[in-house]
């Protein structure tokens, strides 16, 4: 089992890289200078994560182990797609990225299976050991407590196809944001027994009446100033801003939610295997993952851990989600380019 000796403290870590961040600066810059120092003392992280959530798992990682890590940022698909094309050249490891992103891309990645194997949800791990479970990230209906009374609130994923809603709902473009389309998969999967995939596609898409968006963040903006009533978006995105927006109110479905995780993967012939490995044990491990629950907004992946929220969870179909995305996205376009 490998281990890294703790010898300082997360919480301290995030006050300075937030002060930082707030001051317009950055503790920890994406692309950094590389200094003297021996190829067993280096890792190469790409990661689709933001700075907030890799900054400090990283600038820790580094305090423990005397490892400098090179930090490279993008999109997941953006990432995942170039290094499938044309190699991972001084890759070591992708931190970040669905579940259903990293099961397309798995040739990619080198099989390892961590030391807390048996302590992690095994729901959505790689029957190959392709890449590791980090955290679960719910998605949730948000509402403008201002427009929306509270009896009134969506409680269900079947009423976002009512047509009262129309008009009225956030969403961002399933092309572009990975949560919209596994909120996207959610809403087909918990109305299925009423309608088909295509039926219910059709529905959503007209309840947005032409008005899609780019990203989370603007579904957040969108439900805050009252552009919208409702939206759908990460639980992690929503309890972020729920302190800043004060006339925002957050749902769990009542008939339940997904939690697809995010994960890490080890490239093939990454240069600096070890350390990847290395860092691969840090990122499950106790430390990291109170920090994901305390500070992040995010929920553990380990089962011995007690959860903030009690969520009620549906099992995301991943194979389905994996090989009908090319036909559902065809469909979205074709209906959101008649609105």
């Amino acid at each position: 089992m490998i281990k890294i000796p703790m010898t300082s403290n997360f919480k301290r870590i995030i006050a300075i890289l937030s002060a930082s961040i707030l001051l317009g600066g950055c503790a920890y810059n994406a692309v950094n200078e590389e200094p003297q120092m021996p190829e067993d003392k280096k890792l190469v992280i790409y990661t689709s994560h933001k700075a907030n959530i890799y900054e400090p798992i990283i600038k820790e990682f580094e305090e423990r182990s005397g490892i400098w890590v090179k930090v490279v940022t993008g999109g997941t698909n953006e990432i995942l797609s170039k290094v499938s094309e044309e190699g991972s050249a001084d890759a070591d490891i992708m931190f970040g990225g669905g579940v259903d992103s990293l099961e397309v891309y798995k040739e990619c990645f080198e099989p390892y299976v961590t030391s807390q194997e048996a302590n992690l949800d095994s729901t959505y791990s790689s029957p190959e050991h392709a890449y590791t479970v980090f955290s679960k990230l719910p998605i949730v209906f948000i509402y403008n407590e201002k427009l929306v009374i509270q009896a009134g609130k969506p409680r269900t994923w079947a009423e976002l196809l009512a047509s009262s809603w129309k008009g009225k709902i956030a969403f961002a473009d399933p092309n572009q944001s990975g949560s919209s389309y596994t909120a996207l998969v959610t809403l087909i999967q918990a109305t299925e027994a009423v309608y088909g995939d295509e039926e219910v596609i059709r529905k959503f898409v007209k309840n947005l009446d032409g008005d899609i968006y780019g990203g989370s963040g603007d579904i957040i903006d969108a439900v805050a100033s009252g552009k919208k009533s409702i939206g759908v978006t990460l639980e992690e995105t929503a309890l972020k801003q729920m302190g800043k927006k004060a006339d925002m109110g957050i749902v769990y479905p009542v008939d339940g939610t997904t939690t697809v995780p995010d994960g890490c993967a080890i490239f093939k012939d990454a240069p600096h295997k070890d350390n990847a490995k290395l860092f691969m044990e840090f990122i499950v491990g106790d430390d990291v993952q109170h920090l994901l629950e305390e500070e992040l907004y995010r929920k553990s992946v380990r089962k011995d851990f007690k959860q903030s929220i009690d969520v009620k969870e549906i099992e995301y179909d991943l194979n389905y989600a994996i090989a009908n995305r090319e036909k559902i996205l065809s469909l979205w376009d074709e209906l959101a380019g008649e609105q």
